[in-house]
C-alpha cells in the first residue's frame, strides 16, 4: 500500500507546526534526523494517519448531525 500522501500530510502539518521556518522539500521528504520514531518516513506517517482519521471523524460527526 503507498502510504506517500500521508507521508507528505505529515510532513506538511509538521512543518506547520515547526512555524514554516524549516525547509518543506525536507520536511516531507524526510531528510531530518527522527526525534521519536524509527525514522523521519515514519514519524511523518503517524502524523499523517493522526490527522487524517482527525478529518474522517469530524466529517462523519457533521453529517451525523445535520450541520453539513
Amino acid at each position: 500500500m503507498n502510504y506517500s500522501i500521508l507521508q507528505m500530510l505529515g510532513g506538511f502539518i509538521r512543518w506547520l507546526i515547526k512555524g514554516c521556518k524549516t525547509d518543506l522539500k525536507k520536511e516531507v521528504s524526510g531528510k531530518y534526523v527522527a526525534t521519536w520514531g524509527r525514522s523521519y518516513e515514519m514519524e511523518n506517517l503517524a502524523i499523517g494517519m493522526l490527522v487524517g482519521f482527525v478529518f474522517i471523524a469530524t466529517i462523519i460527526v457533521l453529517i451525523h448531525y445535520n450541520i453539513i
